[in-house]
Order: C-alpha cells, then structure tokens, then sequence
C-alpha cells in the first residue's frame, strides 16, 4: 500500500465526519419554515449576527479538528482567551434562551451540535496542545461553565416587568404570596374566602419579599430566580464542605450540586429542611441539633405533607454514621433520638401548635387529615403509571430520567466502597438501602398522580438522600479518594463527566425564550380590562379566575375579589372529579352572578395520553372549560398576554358543548 494511500485511510474517518456533519447540519436547517417568520425580528443585523456566530463556532470546530492546532492556540494572549472563553461559554445559553432564534432551532442535532463545537473550540483555547481521550477531564471546567450557563439563564430568563403571567400557574401563584402579608390591601365580595391554594411553608417562604411595600412583579420574579439557586448551592457547600478544600474547590462543588438539583428541579422548601439536618450534624450541642431536626421536621408540615418523612431519615443517616468506631447501639440509639425529633417536629408538635392561616392545602394537611390524604392519592385520584416510561408528558419518562441522573452518582460510591474495600455490619446496609428505597417509592407514587410526572421535581426526597448518603461517605474519606483518582481513574473522569453533560444536553434541548408582548400589547390590554371593568362592575361580580396578579401590583384597580373559583384550585377539584365542587360553580355561571369573568383564553380540545399533560388538560375541559363556554362568550381575548375577557352569553350555546344542565 502506497504512502498516500495509507495516508488517505487514515484520514477518512475524519473526512467521513466532515461531510455528514455538513450535509445532516444542512438538511436539518433547510427543514425550519422560514415563509412566516417576522423578517424585523429574525433578520435584522442583530440577529443575522447571532446566528453567523453559530456557523463561525461550527466552522471552527471543523477546522480544529483537521489541524494541529498546538501553535496556533498559543499566540493568542492569554487575557484575549479569558475574555473569549466568557462571551463563547454564554453563547449557547444566550442563543437558546434570549434570542428569537431559540424559537426556530429546535432540532436536536442542531443544538447539540454547537453544545459540542462549542466545548471543543473552548477547550482547544484553554489547552494548547491536542487532548487525548485519557485526559477528558480537561474539558470540565469549559463543560461546567456552559451547563452553569444554561442552568442560570434558564432560571433567570423570566425575569421581566411584564405585568402578565409568564407561565399557566406564575401570575396566580404570586397572588397566592402576596395573601400572606398583604391581604388587608385586597377588597374582597362579602362571604367570599380569599384563601391561598398553597402550602403554608411555600407562601411563607417566596411571601416574605411582600415585606417591601414597594414590590414589584420584577422584584417578587428576581427573589423567585434567587430561591431556585442560593439554596441547592448552600446545600452544596455544607454537604461537600472540607478543611482541605480552598473555597474556590469547595464553591465548585456547590455548583454541581446546584446542577444536579435543576435535574428536578427541587423546590426551596425541601431544601431548606435538608440543610437544617445538616446543620444539626454540623453542632455537638445536643438541644441545638434537636432543634434544628425538630424546626426542619415541622417546617416540612407546614410545606408539603408527603416531605414529613424526610428528615427523621436524613437525620438518623447523619447522625448514624457520623461515628462509626462507637458502638451500634450508641450508634443506634443516637440516630433514634434524631429520627424520633424530625417525628417530634413534622407529626406531634403541629398537634400543639398550628398555625391559623389563610392556606387551603394548609386547612386539609392538618395532622389529623394526613392518613386520609394518603388515602385520597391512592384511592382517588387517578395514578398514570405509563409515565414512569417515556411518554408525551416527559420523552424520557420518570424511571429512565431518574436512573440518568443518580446511577452515576451511586456508581462512583460503589466504586469508592470497592477500592477502599469497606466493611459494612448488616444493620448499616439496610439503613442506607432501606432509606433509598422509602424515598425512591414516595417519589415514584406522587410523580404518577395524574398532575405530575413531566419532570423529576416530585422524586425530591429521594434525590436529597442520594445527596446525603453521598456526603457521608464523603465526609469519612471518600474526597481524598476523589481528589487523587479523579485525573487517574478514567472511568471516574467519565461518570463525572456524564453527570455534568447530563445536565448540559438536557437544558440545550428544552431551552427557549420567553415570549414577552411588546408594550403595546400590554398596554393596550390592561387598559381594554380596565376599562371593561368599569363599565360592567355595576352589572354584577367580577371573577378573577386568572391573572389575579394585576390585582395585587396594582395594574388593575376597583376590583372586589371572588376567591372561591381560582385556576390552581379549580384545576384541582377537576382532577378529584368534585361535583358538589363544580355544582356551585354551574349554579353561579347559570345564574350569570358574574358580569365579567378574566381567564386564560378558552380552547374546547379533547388530547387524550398523546399530548403533553393531555388527562390533566380533559379534566379540566369536561369540567371547568366546557361549562364555562356554556353560559359565557368572550367579548375580547388579548392572546399576545394569555388572556379573554368572558361575558354572559347573548349568544345560543354551540351544539357541540355538553352543558351542565342538559345531564341534569
């Protein structure tokens, strides 16, 4: 075989790669409908420029790979790659996130394709030399800056003084906060229950930034984006604190733990709790640490009744292995004493001291009533097993995304177990076993109440004691190992890798903008409200059944509230088929007692298991939409800003709607 000939083989793969990368990255944007895109927006300089750098970094990516690039990396000065690695490493995250363009690349292969030329041109700038596969573990920090970066714009993209709901619950949800310190400033319809469809624990915590009497929905949206980030990487800093760590490694850690939470994505609350234990570890003074297991135990009452299990469990873990030369029953009966304090906290004392509060799940989530709502999920409410599998509500289904997202986790302890060769006593392997797998069942119940199941928020509990069953390990030796082995042990370097590329790839496919309406449209439609409810509140009630928000920043104003039938709520009883709920409701409708009715604009579409929530999306239809068409039509929906303005009908009913009273 001749020297070119060799040559040519050898190069062929990389030729091979070449071609398809170009002809599958040409047929995938020759697929995107360009005729009805706004030209203003998608091609104006600005955007034409967004989208040429997407072509320079693939291009790039290309070039790098067909040379040796070990001299050219080099002469650029190092504070121009600094700057460089900052503006390509947002790049992705702002593309997807904050440009029209993340409307229009939605294929898959198009975004990671920049998700990896984008690593790859990051990595050649930090790295002068080729990288061989043996040293993958030289890409993590570009891979940890660009899913950080997704990670963060995604949870800060809402942020916007747009007075509307960004989202089907936001607008509502905020008026639900605000009940907690500023109810006195709402007017209210005699005998009606201004009441929040929220847990005590949630109203309080996203609440207290009602103590501002100046708030705005920007304020109260900046303070929500904060308590989806400050507490998983306070989490993170105490369950991976070590004094041989520098701040700057400990800090990183808590990112990653942060990465790991938006798999969930986990909720503050939950959080919250789960550090109150770990603080109580954290203190030998033995009233202090009580209190604490007993504060997170109560407040996961006041919060969520299916949490109330979680820090007696994470409280014995900790406080079980914490000394493991003492003897098993010192060791046991010092985890019973901290199990038996989260019981104190989260089952007994709300017995003593319950809180009067303006909640609904509150009033039902007394002590007394829990058994009966374990009862009324499992025996009530519809449970959508199929979703534990991929499905149209989540592609990639509970079971499978779960499995994603702790067995590299579980696999690296085992792997620490192994080369360390640790001996367990049998009472240790059923307490760590049994506590994953209480959780694990918990999550994989609530995740299949029909309501659930589109992400992996609800498997919370068993997440958090993956996290901690983690910690104990390494607090007892495991972050040595890690830090000596990480750069050695390929497959570490690769479970590591994969727990942050995890996270990264999930975030570049789901990634997109929020469409906010120019200020016109909202200006124009709060006026058009405001004015519809001047004219007609002398004609009868008016119903907030949506965008209950505007009430509270005072976009509208006049208005005396209806609380009984609010979307959250109503979505609820639907899904627990309430007649005597709904009874009143059509009563009230029939009787036209409202003469305006504010809500999200009225679609009558049966979807079956084939769309996305498509059973929550029916309940809701059959009992809430349908009817409500029945006896009102709208008189204007402003669709830019989600929302209709419904009137009694002048007109007949159409034919094909099943109207309450004709199953009377």
């Amino acid at each position: 075989m001749s020297f070119k000939t060799r040559i040519f083989f050898k190069k062929c793969p990389l030729i091979l790669l070449n071609i398809s990368v170009v002809l599958i990255s040409f047929f995938c944007f020759k697929s995107i409908y360009w005729g009805g895109l706004d030209k203003e927006i998608y091609f104006s300089f600005t955007s034409i420029l967004i989208l040429s750098i997407y072509f320079l970094m693939v291009g790039i990516f290309l070039l790098l790979i067909n040379l040796n690039f070990d001299s050219n990396t080099s002469r650029i000065p190092s504070f121009l790659k600094f700057i460089l690695l900052i503006f390509i490493g947002i790049y992705p995250a702002y593309l997807f996130q904050f440009s029209p363009w993340g409307f229009v690349i939605t294929n898959k292969f198009l975004r990671a394709q920049l998700f990896f030329s984008t690593l790859y041109v990051m990595t050649c700038l930090g790295y002068e030399k080729r990288i061989n596969f043996s040293e993958i573990y030289k890409c993590f920090p570009f891979l940890f800056y660009l899913t950080i970066a997704l990670v963060l714009s995604n949870n800060v993209k809402t942020i916007s003084a747009n007075p509307f709901s960004t989202s089907w619950s936001e607008g509502n949800r905020f008026w639900d906060y605000s009940l907690l310190l500023w109810r006195d400033r709402y007017q209210s319809i005699n005998g009606t229950n201004l009441a929040a469809f929220l847990d005590l624990g949630r109203q309080a915590l996203w609440g207290s930034a009602f103590i501002f009497n100046n708030l705005t929905i920007m304020g109260l949206r900046i303070w929500d984006s904060l308590l989806y980030i400050i507490p998983p990487i306070v989490l993170g800093l105490l369950l991976f604190r070590n004094k041989n760590f520098k701040i700057g490694t400990l800090f990183l850690y808590s990112l990653w733990t942060y990465l790991v939470i938006n798999n969930g994505p986990i909720y503050a609350p939950i959080i919250i709790c789960a550090i109150l234990v770990i603080l109580s570890a954290e203190i030998s003074f033995l009233p202090i640490s009580m209190l604490l297991v007993i504060a997170s135990g109560f407040y996961a009452n006041l919060s969520r009744f299916t949490w109330i299990i979680g820090p007696p469990i994470w409280a014995f873990l900790l406080f079980y292995f914490q000394d493991q030369k003492s003897s098993s029953l010192d060791r046991n009966q010092k985890g019973i004493i901290y199990l038996l304090s989260g019981i104190l906290g989260g089952l007994i004392l709300p017995h003593f001291l319950q809180i009067h509060t303006n909640s609904i799940i509150q009033e039902l989530n007394k002590p007394a009533d829990i058994y009966h709502s374990v009862i009324d999920i499992l025996g009530n409410q519809q449970l959508l097993w199929d979703r534990l599998l991929p499905s149209k509500t989540l592609d990639s289904g509970i079971l499978p995304s779960v499995f994603l997202v702790v067995s590299p986790l579980i696999i690296l302890v085992l792997i620490y177990i192994y080369q360390k060769n640790i001996k367990f006593i049998k009472s240790e392997i059923f307490y760590l076993v049994s506590s994953l797998v209480i959780t694990f069942l918990i999550g994989i119940i609530v995740s299949v109440k029909i309501g659930g199941g589109s992400n992996l928020h609800n498997m919370d509990l068993f997440i958090i004691t993956v996290l901690i069953v983690i910690s104990i390990f390494w607090k007892n030796g495991a972050s040595d190992w890690f830090s000596k082995n990480f750069r050695k042990d390929n497959l570490i370097s690769y479970l590591t890798l994969f727990t942050i590329l995890l996270t990264g790839i999930r975030f570049i496919f789901s990634a997109k903008p929020v469409l906010t309406p120019s200020n016109h449209e909202i200006e124009y439609a709060l006026s058009s409200i405001q004015t519809t409810i001047d004219n007609r509140k002398n004609d009868g009630e008016i119903l907030f059944i949506d965008q209950r928000q505007l009430i509270t920043f005072d976009e509208i104003s006049g208005v005396k509230i209806v609380g009984e039938y609010e979307k959250k709520l109503m979505m609820n009883e639907a899904l627990n088929n309430n007649q005597s709920y709904f009874d009143n409701f059509y009563n009230d409708l029939e009787n036209h007692r409202f003469a305006l009715i504010i809500n999200e604009p009225i679609r009558i579409v049966y979807q079956g298991q084939e769309i996305k929530f498509g059973e929550e999306n029916d309940a809701y239809v059959k009992w809430v939409s349908e009817p409500l068409f029945c006896y009102y039509e709208p008189l204007e929906t402003f669709s830019s800003v989600g929302t209709e303005l419904l009137i009694p009908r002048v007109n007949p009913a159409p034919d094909y709607l099943n109207c309450p009273q004709e199953n009377k």
